[in-house]
């Protein structure tokens, strides 16, 4: 079993540990929650014996913990991507990474198919569009904390990132997983009743859209939790894909 620890003890924090407990990740062990509040920190986590942390914190603190842990040779999947909007820490996660054989895996949250975006990246021409539905009201979001982004924007994704850090995450990670923030851009679009992220890919050769749109009352945070319960069976699965 490989044994796991969890940064952050809310929202979402709380569905990854109830989806490891309700055994959705069969090769992993829970060790324990680390957060401010319960007097646990990061590597009170890695001195447990935890193999891979799961971040569902924020960004200052991811940047804060992430170098250290990474150096006691222990992975982590984070949530909070934002972080490496900034590029230059970004460079020192790999460096620190490389050095003592950890990782860092890139779960997908609200959008998805980062394999497929990873493998258009290495084909000429390739460039990628994060494009994100603004409807009035979003399933799961009824205070909409994004109502106030532009509708219609086009841009790079780091500037695209700038109109709201606190809820684009997942605009990092697809720059990463696209080939890079310079391959990658976001947009904004308005379609009554409809919300979500898609992701339109091309190359040279072809194309494709990758559509994630929720229903009604689609239980929006249970897919951000699911998508790090998926990227740990990855990686701790005999079979991965």
């Amino acid at each position: 079993m490989v044994k796991i620890g969890i940064v952050g003890n809310g929202r979402l924090g709380t569905l990854i540990r109830e989806a490891i407990e309700a055994g959705k990740a069969p090769e992993c062990e829970l060790i324990g929650v680390a957060s401010r509040k319960l007097g646990v920190s990061p590597m009170d986590l890695v001195a447990r014996g935890a193999q891979i942390l799961i971040e569902a914190s924020k960004p200052d603190a991811l940047k804060e913990f992430l170098p250290d842990v990474l150096a006691a040779g222990v992975s982590v999947i984070p949530l909070s991507t934002g972080a490496f909007a900034d590029e230059a820490f970004l460079e020192q996660v790999k460096e620190i990474a490389r050095a003592h054989g950890s990782k860092v895996y890139l779960p997908h949250g609200a959008e998805g198919a980062f394999d497929l975006a990873s493998t258009y990246s290495l084909i000429s021409g390739s460039r990628a569009t994060v494009v994100q539905y603004l409807p009035k009201k979003m399933p799961g979001m009824p205070n909409n904390p994004m109502a106030a982004l532009p509708e219609n924007y086009h841009g790079p994704v780091l500037e695209g990132f700038a109109l709201s850090p606190a809820h684009l995450n997942v605009l990092i990670a697809a720059g990463i997983a696209c080939g890079g923030f310079d391959k990658t851009f976001y947009e904004t679009r308005t379609e009554p009743g409809r919300g979500g992220f898609a992701l339109e890919l091309e190359n040279d050769y072809s194309t494709a859209v990758i559509q994630q749109a929720g229903k009604p009352g689609a239980p929006f945070f249970d897919m951000i939790a699911m998508s790090v319960v998926s990227m740990l069976n990855r990686v701790t699965s005999p079979i991965s894909f």
